[in-house]
């Protein structure tokens, strides 16, 4: 609860409680029956005052603000915490997203029959076979590189690399 809430509340309590101390009466009918009400009947009329509640103590007041710090240092770290959570979520998607990628590349690479290139020209030109093969060497490279990245950007944070 935020801290506007705790005042409101604490507001209304006090007018609530204003209202309980207010005189009560107690009503004696002819037949003696009695009955209890908040304004006055005819009869045989008794006013009741009630004592009011104990003050809060100031040892009660300081162990309220201190469970209100509390409060508040638990809901700023939770935040922190869902922050965190959210942007390790977000990273692990993209890196799943780039290895999906480059998985799909490399399988085209590799699978297909034909690879090409383009030259300065913009016409394709195809691979010969020690070309493709230079070429298929190349991108498993990028990949082990790529793996060594997010290896060492892991073990930077502290976290484990498997």
């Amino acid at each position: 609860m935020n801290r506007t809430g705790i005042m409101l509340l604490t507001g209304l309590l006090l007018f609530v409680s204003s209202s309980v101390f207010a005189e009560i009466y107690k009503c004696t009918d002819a037949q003696g029956s009695t009955r209890y009400s908040d304004k006055p009947c005819a009869g045989n009329t008794t006013i009741i005052t009630p004592e009011p509640a104990p003050a809060v103590s100031e040892d009660a007041a300081g162990r309220m603000e201190k469970t209100q710090r509390l409060l508040r240092a638990y809901e700023a770290e939770h935040q922190e915490e869902q922050r965190a959570e959210a942007e390790q979520k977000a990273e692990q998607e993209k890196r799943e997203h780039n290895c999906a990628r480059a998985k799909n590349y490399e399988r085209g690479v590799t699978q297909a029959n034909r690879v090409f290139r383009t030259d300065e020209s913009g016409q394709r030109v195809v691979l010969t076979d020690a070309e493709r093969t230079e070429y298929e060497t190349y991108v498993e490279a990028m990949d082990v590189i790529a793996l060594l990245r997010v290896k060492s950007q892991i073990d930077q944070r502290g976290g484990s690399g498997s």
